[in-house]
This record gives structure tokens, C-alpha cells and sequence, in this order.
């Protein structure tokens, strides 16, 4: 490109720039003059070369244009955006100087990144991670398969299991062969000569004393089973009972029903009745029978239908978690297990919605085989590659059909050649090459189709459907309106829900519930029931938002969540029946709406036998401010524990005490006040007004200096400023689209983000649509 190219490119760039950026983009000079004063009044006393505070040096770049040192002025802007620095306790500037300085700082630096884009750099080869590859067999193939027992869990960068995936050991290549030879013969209904089996197991800890929500009325407890049966035959279904730790069938006081079931109509109903003496092993032995299923996925389940007595359905006490003899008996009967075997008998593969999905044509006749073959991985390979296919790479699937029918089927030729498909580096990978004849570290637009690649990913973890391929093709997608269009749509499907099962639970730390395991000897009601119920109150809460376009604000000040009967009672909360869950308007006396007061966020910052105000400050401070401490030097000493009850310590008084060393003061400082403001709120998220039998003390404060009582107090003061959090989850969405982390390259993109969504009040729809249309999602840089 030519210098007067380049000068035209820039000049035009300027003219959309809000005035104060082309102002300084034109001078290029060192920070004005009340940049320079800030900084030397409040600033360069810990930030010299000397003292390299934070290892932020800014004695030596204070003469030099703002756009040279960019990396360090983003630091300064997010610290002083959210009135982090100056620390507490010293001088500060007054709210007008804050604003001045931050807002010159930033017409430097996005006027210097508009002059020479830096989109970043993903990884040229980003293999698929476990649910990107599980829900793309899903899509590519009509098949829903769990392979979290065949491919390992992936390893998190900056939050997020996408962006560290770029590795492809001996080990997981061999785990990767394994999944897709399991894959494509079930997709295809090709079984081997000896049957196979499944087995699902429930949670110990599971409470099956109340009806489930998808089981029948008049039942309790029980567990559905999706699975995919290969081919019309028999298969052995088998349900077992709980046991305790001794092999004893636990709640078998008398005999008792239990219903099995597929796809909701009746299989057997089976009686059964305590063993005459200590073997118990005979007591669900009716519970194994063989049945006739047709091909294609199903629903098995099982339930125990309610007996006609109170007492021992628990109606007294509904919320009492009874499960195993090492805490508290169960009063009735409650599935342990569902395994399934089989085939037996087999009548064929049957119509099942994959093999519909894969057969896009039936050969009549042996001559039909190898052109019909052919059709069918142009259309399978186009779907996995995410492009268009040649000749070139139907000669590895073709290679392998032809090897799998010379000694079998026309099916089991398919089958091998769909097995070369699922383990190319093409459906694997991620692909994106810099094009030729560019130099290093030069910006350039990736193609439509690593567009739609990108955009697939982002708001689905899969790969793109026939629509958003057919116009990233034909290179359309940039068309006008069109990239809007897709995304628009792409929100409104079913499959945009991974933006809560994926991204959020990563994001909040939802996955961290799983593994969360209050301790019972303080916290006796706490069973796996209630853990499900504030993931699933979260993930609808969000689901609402997120589909409905709300503003993300109300991610914090929302006036309702989503409750059934067993979770509102462990808020407090009347009038909630059933197993169902519905929305729920909440009045402010009961202490709930919003994230900051939701049993799941509270649960996941909290240790087992108390709460930690450290870990959900630092929560509040990473995933809500966007300004996480770092991570404790070595060597800091535990936090003391408390021996004796005649005199308890309250939490705060534990912390104090913790404080007083100053290794651990600096960072406590900036931790302990938003943690300490959601105090009334226990490990497992009950509210409460008292600890260690003394009113709880929950007043706090953020870096800003801003002081209050509560998570009310909190929540008002984060929602003050409402840019923060925006631009913090828009830095967390831009990071888990762009499969890497964010870097103050990015953050241009990120405020004109934010500030773009502000006139339409922070809608979801908007921060997506503005990193979809950004520099780095549409952007790359060369090596």
C-alpha cells in the first residue's frame, strides 16, 4: 500500500472519531500538561524508576507520546477509572480531576490504536475443547453423546477452558480415536459382534423424598437416563436401589413400588419388599429385564410411586436431607443407578435421526455406492470443516470407505470414512492462516468463513449451521445487514443457551458447585437437591436475560429470580410449591434479586464450614469491578481458627487479627470491605442477622473509597457506576470469543464497546453485536 493509501486510510478512520480523540491523534504529543500534574502530584512517588511500584514505571514515559506507551497508560486508566489508586489513606484527586485526566488518557490511546490497529493474535491451530466437540457431533451428526468419560477435562486460561486447547498429545490424540470410533458407528447404527453397556449413577447426597420435576405426580425421587440405542433389538435395562455403605437397601421399612419407564409410558412396575435376613441383595433383582427399543435416541427412567402415608413420605419435615447412614437414614426407597446393555437380537439400524442427517442418499444398486459415498462426505466434510470442500480432502474418507467396504457394508464403509472425518486436523482445529505476502506483525480482515467460524463458536461452542456456512461462502457475511441478521438470529436459537452453560459458568464459577460440599455438621439441610437448585436458579436468571435482550445491569439489580418450592424454602420465601421452577417478583425485605444474593454465587465464595469475605471480595473485585488482586505471595499465614465457645469471634474479628500482619494488610484492604458487606449471608446462602451470637457487622466499602452497610449498600454503589461492570463483562465475553486473553490493545475496542451500548442501556444484543463488528474479532495480526 502506498504512503498517501495509508494517509487516506488514517484521515478517514479520523473523521469518526468523537473530536477530542482526532485532536490528539493529529499531535501525537507527550500527556498534556494536566495529565503530567496528576501524575507527579499523586502518582510518581511509588510509580519511579526507583520504586516500580506494581511494576508500573511512570517518571521515564511522561514526555513522550501516549500512544508510544500504550500498554502502561491502560494500566493507569483501569486503575483510576474505578478510583483504585490512589490507595486509600493518601491524597487523592477530587471527582473533576479523575474525570479529566482518565478521559484524556483515553482520547490518547484509542486516537493512537485507530492510527495502527492491533487486533491480537489467536493461535493459527485451536483444537475444539470437550463441549465445543461434543456439541459439534451434535450438530454435525443429530447425535447427543457425552464423551466426558472418553476425552479428559480441558485445562483454563484466564478463565475460560477455550483459550489453552492448542496442544494435541499422543495421549488425547489416542482419546480423540477412541470418541470417534464410538461416534460414528452409534450415529450409523454399526455395532460390533459382542454388546456394549452404560451405566449412570446418582449423587449420594440427593434427597428423593419430594417429586422431581420431570417425573409423574404422585411420585418421589427417582432418575431419567438419555440415551441413544444403536439399532431395533433388545437391550437389558437394570435399576438399582440405594445402599448404604454395609450393601443394605436403604428406606426398605415395607414394600414399596418402583415404576420404569420409556419415554414416559410404562415398562414395569416392580414391588419390592425388605430381604427376610441381612442379604440384601436380591431385593431389586426384579428391576433387571430385558426390553424391545427402537433405534434412536430415548428416555429411560425410573421413579417410586408415593405411598398413601405421610409420615412416611416425610410430610412432616419435606426438607430434611435424608440420604445414607453416615448422616441421616433415608425413610423410603431411592434409585441408585440405571445401566443399560445391548444389543440383543438385532433387527438392523433401524430410522434414527442421525442416519438421516448422515444418508443424504441410498444407493439401489453397487454401481450407485461410490458416487452416493461421495455425496455423502461432501455434504458431512462441508458441515466439518466449516468451508468448502474440493476433491483434495474427500480422497482420506473415500480412502477409508473403500477399505471398510471391502470387508463389510455400504454402512461400514460409511462408518470408516466418517471415522477419518472426526479425527482430522480440518474438524479438530480451528484453523486460521495468515495470508501470503504480508509482512510480520501487519493487521488484516480474516475471511467470511473464519468469520462465521468465530461467530459459530462465540455464541453457540459449535460449529456453524448450513445458513451461516451457505453465506460465509458465497463471502456475503460482511454484506450490509447481513453479519447483524446472523447474529440476531443466532441469539434466538435454542443452541445460544451455551452462552449460560458455557461462558456464565465459567465466568461466575457455577462449575464450582459441583465439587462444593458444605459441611454438615453445621449446615445438616444441605443435599445435592438444593446444589442443582442454585445452579438452576442461576442459569434461568441468566437465560431470561440473556434471551430477552434485557440491559446486563439487571444482572445486578433485577427484582426477580427463579425459584421451586425446595429453594425458596431455604430462602424464606412463602408461597412457592412444587417442583417446578417459575419466576418469582421479590419484595426488598426479602433479600434477594440480583446475582450478588443468589445461593449459587454465595455458595462458590465460600469455604465449607463458614463464609470467606476475601474470596467474595475478590470475586466482586475480578468479575464484577474488572480489577482482581493479585494472586498472595508465599508463605501467608492461615487464617486462625477459633478454639472454644465461651468466647466466639465473629468473622470480621478472625480478619482483623489476620490483617495485622503486614504481609497480608495491602492486599486485604482492597478485599475484606466488599466481602464483609455480604456477610449476613451464611456459607450456603441463608440469611442471617447474627454470628457467634452478636449482630454481624456488615458494613463495607470498594477501592473508590465509597463506604455503606450491606449487599444494598454494595449493590447501589456498584450500580454508580454502571461502566465498570459493563465493560468487565465485556472484557470477559470479548476473551471467551477470541479463544485468548484480553490485552491493552484490546481495551480501545472494549470502551468504544461499552460506550456504544450506553445510549441503548446496556442490552446484552449490544455488547455481543459490538465485539462481533470489533477490531480483534474481525481483525488479525501476522506473525
Amino acid at each position: 500500500m502506498s504512503r498517501y493509501a495509508i494517509r487516506l486510510a488514517v484521515a478517514i478512520a479520523m473523521l469518526c472519531l468523537p473530536e477530542a480523540i482526532v485532536r490528539v491523534a493529529r499531535t501525537q504529543s507527550p500527556p498534556d500538561s494536566s495529565i503530567s500534574t496528576v501524575v507527579n502530584r499523586y502518582c510518581i512517588g511509588c510509580h519511579n524508576s526507583k520504586v516500580k511500584a506494581g511494576s508500573l514505571v511512570l517518571d521515564s514515559i511522561l514526555t513522550v507520546p501516549v500512544g508510544q506507551h500504550s500498554e502502561e497508560w491502560e494500566k493507569v486508566v483501569r486503575k483510576l477509572r474505578v478510583r483504585h489508586m490512589p490507595p486509600i489513606g493518601l491524597p487523592r484527586p477530587d471527582e473533576r480531576t479523575y474525570e479529566a485526566v482518565v478521559g484524556s488518557l483515553i482520547a490518547h490511546l484509542d486516537a493512537a490504536a485507530a492510527a495502527r490497529p492491533n487486533p491480537g493474535r489467536t493461535d493459527t491451530f485451536r483444537r475444539l475443547n470437550r463441549t465445543e466437540y461434543q456439541n459439534a457431533i451434535r450438530d454435525l451428526l443429530a447425535l447427543d453423546v457425552d464423551v466426558t468419560s472418553t476425552l479428559p477435562a480441558d485445562d483454563a486460561g484466564y478463565g475460560f477452558d477455550n483459550v489453552t486447547v492448542g496442544n494435541l498429545s499422543p495421549t488425547l490424540l489416542e482419546s480423540y480415536l477412541q470418541a470417534a470410533q464410538r461416534i460414528s458407528s452409534l450415529a450409523l447404527g454399526v455395532v460390533g459382534k459382542s454388546p456394549g453397556g452404560d451405566l449412570e449413577t446418582l449423587p449420594p447426597d440427593l434427597t428423593q423424598e419430594q417429586r422431581f420435576e420431570d417425573q409423574p405426580l404422585g411420585t418421589h425421587g427417582g432418575m431419567i437416563m438419555k440415551y441413544t440405542f444403536p439399532q431395533d433389538a433388545d437391550y437389558d435395562i437394570t435399576v438399582r436401589l440405594q445402599r448404604d455403605r454395609n450393601e443394605h437397601v436403604e428406606g426398605i421399612a415395607g414394600s414399596h413400588d418402583v415404576e420404569v419407564m420409556l419415554d414416559g409410558e410404562r415398562a414395569r412396575l416392580v414391588t419390592v419388599r425388605p430381604p427376610g435376613g441381612s442379604d440384601h441383595s436380591g431385593v431389586d433383582k426384579d428391576l433387571s429385564f430385558r426390553l424391545g427399543v427402537k433405534a434412536g435416541p430415548h428416555m429411560v427412567s425410573a421413579t417410586l410411586p408415593k405411598e398413601s402415608s405421610p409420615v412416611l413420605e416425610s410430610g412432616r419435615q419435606p426438607y430434611m436431607a435424608h440420604f445414607n447412614m453416615d448422616r441421616h437414614p433415608r425413610l423410603t426407597p431411592a434409585i441408585y443407578s440405571i445401566s443399560i446393555v445391548g444389543p440383543y437380537n438385532a433387527k438392523g439400524p433401524g430410522d434414527t435421526p442421525s442416519r438421516r442427517r448422515i444418508l443424504v442418499c441410498t444407493p439401489t444398486r453397487p454401481s450407485d455406492e461410490e458416487p452416493c459415498a461421495k455425496k455423502i462426505f461432501t455434504t458431512v466434510t462441508r458441515r466439518a470443516y466449516r468451508r468448502a470442500v474440493t476433491d483434495k480432502d474427500l480422497q482420506g474418507p473415500l480412502k477409508f470407505y473403500k477399505q471398510g467396504r471391502a470387508g463389510g457394508s455400504f454402512d461400514d464403509g460409511i462408518d470408516m470414512g466418517l471415522r477419518a472425518v472426526l479425527v482430522s486436523p480440518e474438524f479438530l482445529f480451528r484453523i486460521e492462516q495468515d495470508p501470503n505476502g504480508l509482512a510480520p506483525e501487519t493487521a488484516y480482515k480474516i475471511s467470511d468463513v473464519e468469520l462465521a467460524s468465530r461467530l459459530s463458536f462465540f455464541l453457540w461452542s459449535s460449529i456453524p449451521d448450513d445458513e451461516l456456512l451457505d453465506v460465509a461462502i458465497k463471502n456475503k457475511l460482511r454484506a450490509p445487514g447481513m453479519l447483524e441478521n446472523q447474529v440476531r438470529r443466532m441469539l434466538a436459537d435454542e443452541r445460544s443457551r451455551t452462552l449460560v452453560t458455557n461462558f456464565a459458568d465459567q465466568w461466575l464459577y457455577l462449575r464450582n458447585l459441583a465439587s462444593a460440599k458444605p459441611d454438615m455438621r453445621i449446615f445438616a439441610g444441605f443435599d445435592d437437591n438444593l446444589r442443582q437448585a442454585f445452579r438452576r436458579e442461576t442459569e434461568l436468571f441468566l437465560y431470561d436475560i440473556f434471551r430477552q435482550d434485557c440491559s446486563v445491569l439487571d444482572l445486578l439489580g433485577a427484582k426477580y429470580t427463579y425459584l421451586n418450592e425446595r429453594l425458596a424454602k431455604h430462602y424464606g420465601i412463602p408461597n412457592v410449591y412444587g417442583a417446578r421452577f417459575r419466576r418469582v417478583d421479590l419484595d426488598e425485605n426479602l433479600h434477594r434479586g440480583g446475582l450478588l444474593r443468589q445461593g449459587s454465587i454465595l455458595t462458590v465464595t465460600s469455604y465449607a464450614d463458614r463464609t470467606s469475605p476475601v474470596i467474595r471480595g475478590k470475586w466482586i473485585l475480578g468479575n464484577v469491578m474488572g480489577v482482581a488482586p493479585p494472586p498472595p505471595p508465599s508463605g501467608v499465614p492461615k487464617l486462625p481458627e477459633v478454639h472454644g465457645v465461651e468466647n466466639p469471634v465473629s468473622m470480621r474479628e478472625r480478619m482483623a487479627q489476620h490483617r495485622a500482619n503486614p504481609a497480608c494488610a495491602g492486599c486485604h484492604k482492597l478485599m475484606d470491605p466488599p466481602g464483609f458487606s455480604m456477610e449476613n449471608y451464611d456459607a450456603v446462602g441463608r440469611w442471617r442477622t447474627r454470628e457467634a451470637g452478636r449482630l454481624i457487622d456488615s458494613s463495607g466499602g470498594l477501592p473508590d473509597g465509597s463506604t455503606f452497610t450491606s449487599v444494598e449498600g454494595l449493590q447501589k454503589a456498584l450500580m454508580s457506576r454502571p461502566e465498570a461492570f459493563v465493560n468487565t463483562m465485556t472484557e470477559k465475553l470479548m476473551t471467551y470469543s477470541l479463544g485468548r486473553g484480553v490485552t491493552y490493545a484490546d481495551a480501545p475496542a472494549v470502551r468504544k464497546i461499552v460506550r456504544d451500548s450506553r445510549e441503548g442501556d446496556y442490552h446484552f444484543s449490544s455488547l455481543v453485536l459490538g465485539i462481533v463488528n470489533s477490531t480483534p474479532f474481525q481483525m488479525r495480526r501476522t506473525q
